[in-house]
């Protein structure tokens, strides 16, 4: 029965470790403020607007100053151009698309294995994307945190999720 009782206790000893001297893979940062996306709906045949959005796809901006702040075909209101720059960074990204937004959600943290900043933006939609389509959207995405240091790496991506599509 003691051999039982030990056997019973050092194992459950040994299953109660765990691995918290081991450090977490990243590290959930707060995000300061939220910005609704800006987002301008255009019909494909329009080149001229066509031609003066498509260099902003993809493009990404961490700004630490007003001067920074990108010239871009939307504009900028009070909400951007009154930040406090000496404590804030401010993400700015954006992206041409065919699909509506219908949810999003914004995840900013640290990879402490990369050691990288990183801010995915979650966008789930109930269109289903057709190059065919004759209405696309260009939108702009940002978010702000506290102040980062001049040498921090960082990655914005966007992850694209479908909600209810019919793939028959």
């Amino acid at each position: 029965m003691r051999c039982l009782t030990f056997f019973v206790l050092s194992s459950l000893l040994l299953c109660s470790c765990n691995n918290d001297d081991e450090p977490p893979t990243e590290t959930v940062l707060p995000i300061s403020k939220y910005y609704q996306p800006c987002t301008s709906e255009f019909n494909i045949t329009d080149t001229e607007w066509l031609d003066n959005i498509k260099v902003w796809d993809d493009k990404k901006f961490v700004v630490n100053d007003l001067s920074e702040l990108p010239d871009d075909p939307l504009g900028f209101s009070e909400a951007y151009t009154s930040v406090d720059f000496k404590e804030y960074t401010l993400f700015i990204t954006y992206n041409l698309h065919n699909w509506n937004i219908d949810t999003y959600r914004n995840r900013y943290y640290f990879d402490n294995i990369e050691k990288i900043y990183e801010w995915a933006i979650c966008i789930e939609t109930s269109t289903i994307p057709d190059d065919n389509t004759e209405t696309w959207y260009f939108t702009r995405y940002a978010i702000l945190v506290k102040k980062l240091p001049q040498d921090a790496k960082i990655k914005m991506w966007f992850l694209l999720g479908a909600i209810n599509w019919d793939f028959e």
